[in-house]
């Protein structure tokens, strides 16, 4: 079930403008349920329809673009015809997908903001004498006065916007979470943990953030399985600022304090000067990640956490796994629990089992800002290896619809006789009668 912010009230009272604007702010999609309603009728207007067939037929199509609306996996902010709240079962739906949010306005400042050409479109107005309407709009007190918030609608829509995220800041915030989406991914990520013991009372994490939607998505979900797991542990976000131009560390620190995080922000200088004496041309991804990670184990020491989390997934894991055996690494991949910082800490990875698409699925709902971490994402694209190997395992997906499933069975699932390390000559049965 989605969650929207509906916004309802009286013809006129400013739903439109209003809800553009919060949907700018929110960096969420805006939709106009007329409008919607004329697209899915072959361009007839909401008005028009009503004249052709009735103000009843009407209410039935629009409920059932309601109820599409109610169930789609993207966020919107739905500013609603005057009349949709007061059909049964509209304001249940409406509850029960989303927030609802009166704009309240009197008939008098409604009637002097409408415009003779924006009345000649809303026929159940043009249609009616100031009696009538009088008694239309007391009639729809009631059913808007069951909305969730209500705001003085009289004010500048600017204002009317501030005051509603204001009202809905702490659902805003959480709403991302009460997705089964969300959830869905949350549980496979408790399950995966818990396979390789990612967890224990006490643990101090110190969480690597780099801007990206699969290290924030982390802390959203480290966050909710703090507050479930069974024993207290402490959640410490980092982010390694290595000076690209271009990094909004600004937007991912005003994130961070408006989600009640406190993140370490750590600004190292010189990175250019050392890509330089380095010669890495355009692609220093083994410069940065040395740097990154050596001052994130500063900072497991300096905090005194015992455990660093990232944010690879599955398919990290499936493409490092290639790299490493296309390039003669070895068979390795990057390990969900591993030692690390010499032995006095652990790499623990909680996104290790979750697909990409999964995570960007979710992703979506937060509207994460964009920091643009890396300045060498085009170069890298071009001619990077995990680029290259990630095409190919997309090409691979064709042949092998399970791929992902099968190299996350295939990595946990050794047959140390059939490989040929000589460590395991001569054992009788390493792989314990696995053929």
């Amino acid at each position: 079930m989605a969650q929207n912010i509906y916004l309802v009230g009286f013809m006129g009272c400013g739903k439109s403008r209003v809800g553009k604007l919060l949907a700018r702010r929110l960096k969420r999609p805006f939709v106009d349920l007329d409008d919607q309603f004329a697209k899915e009728h072959s361009g007839i207007a909401a008005g028009e329809y009503i004249r052709l067939h009735g103000e009843k037929a009407f209410r039935t199509e629009e409920q059932k673009i309601l109820l599409k609306l109610s169930n789609n996996k993207v966020f919107n902010v739905i500013s609603t015809g005057g009349g949709a709240p007061t059909w049964p079962g509209n304001l249940e739906l409406m509850k029960n997908s989303g927030k609802v949010v009166f704009l309240d306005a009197p008939l008098e400042a409604i009637e002097q903001r409408l415009s003779a050409a924006e009345t000649a479109d809303r026929p159940l107005w043009s249609a009616q004498d100031a009696t009538a309407r009088r008694k239309r709009f007391e009639s729809r007190q009631p059913f808007y006065r069951q909305a969730d918030i209500a705001v003085d609608a009289t004010r500048p829509p600017a204002t009317v916007s501030t005051a509603i995220q204001r009202q809905l800041g702490k659902w805003l915030r959480a709403a991302p979470c009460r997705t089964s989406a969300f959830r869905k991914l949350l549980q496979q990520v408790a399950r995966d943990s818990a396979d390789f013991g990612l967890f224990a009372e006490g643990d101090r994490i110190l969480v690597g953030v780099s801007g990206g939607e699969d290290s924030l998505l982390l802390m959203h979900l480290l966050t909710v399985l703090q507050k479930r797991l069974p024993f207290p542990v402490e959640i410490i976000p980092a982010t390694i600022d290595l000076g690209f131009p271009g990094f909004r560390g600004d937007r991912l620190q005003t994130y961070c304090a408006a989600q009640g995080w406190e993140l370490k922000y750590i600004k190292v200088d010189g990175i250019q000067e050392l890509m330089q004496e380095k010669e890495t041309g355009d692609a220093p991804c083994a410069l940065c990640s040395r740097l990154r990670r050596g001052k994130l184990h500063g900072l497991l020491a300096e905090l005194h956490c015992n455990k660093l989390a990232l944010g690879q997934h599955l398919d990290d894991l499936c493409a490092s796994f290639l790299i490493a055996l296309f390039r003669g690494g070895g068979l390795k991949t990057m390990g969900p629990n591993v030692l690390a910082d010499g032995g006095k800490a652990r790499l623990i990875r909680p996104l290790w089992g979750c697909r990409k698409p999964e995570i960007h699925e979710v992703a979506e709902f937060f509207g994460f800002p964009k920091i643009r971490s890396c300045p060498h994402e085009k170069a890298l694209r071009e001619r990077g290896d995990r680029h290259f190997v990630g095409e190919l395992l997309m090409h691979l997906q064709e042949r092998f619809p399970d791929i992902y499933s099968a190299m996350r069975h295939s990595m946990g699932d050794l047959r140390l006789a059939h490989l040929l390390d000589r460590r395991f000559l001569g054992k009788s049965d390493p792989d314990a009668g696995k053929l």
